[in-house]
């Protein structure tokens, strides 16, 4: 199973540019010397997942070639970031992070890890609450509101991630 995991790995960075393992070998220091807190915080799991998919996409969209540049500059500026904390730097950080990701999202139609599930859980709710007003109990209506929209909209976020919709 190893032999056979390493032969996908293998073939899945073959199709990524040199752009991506430069951007994955400037970020990789700082997933491992960073705390979870830290590495959340400055989304460096976000980031790398964004550079990927900017990456596939950089040959056929001119945006996305424009975004190469803009997330060069991010993980240049990643380590002072890190060293210096400064909250205007940070929030034009995340800023920049998340316009790559509503480019994404609307130009590629991407979705993010759990957006679904999250909508799924919002809309249960307001649909529960309705069927808890009509059938008398409002606590367990929003139960199951939540509950079966969580369950669609799992079942949405693997049905994106198997197609590879996911950033």
């Amino acid at each position: 199973m190893i032999i056979v995991n390493s032969i996908i790995i293998q073939e899945y960075m073959e199709t990524q540019s040199d752009w991506y393992h430069k951007i994955a070998r400037e970020i990789s220091p700082y997933q491992d010397t960073l705390t979870k807190k830290d590495s959340k915080k400055y989304k460096l799991d976000l980031l790398l997942r964004v550079a990927d998919r900017v990456d596939s996409f950089s040959s056929a969209c001119g945006e996305c070639q424009l975004f190469q540049t803009d997330i060069n500059r991010l993980t240049e500026e990643l380590g002072t970031l890190v060293q210096m904390p400064d909250k205007e730097k940070r929030r034009s950080y995340n800023k920049a992070i998340k316009n790559i990701v509503k480019h994404l999202q609307k130009q590629h139609n991407l979705v993010t890890k759990g957006q679904y599930k999250e909508m799924g859980m919002a809309i249960g709710v307001g649909v529960g609450i309705a069927l808890g007003a009509v059938f008398d109990n409002i606590g367990a209506g929003i139960g199951i509101g939540t509950g079966v929209g969580m369950a669609v909209g799992s079942y949405l976020d693997k049905k994106a991630k198997k197609e590879g919709g996911v950033i």
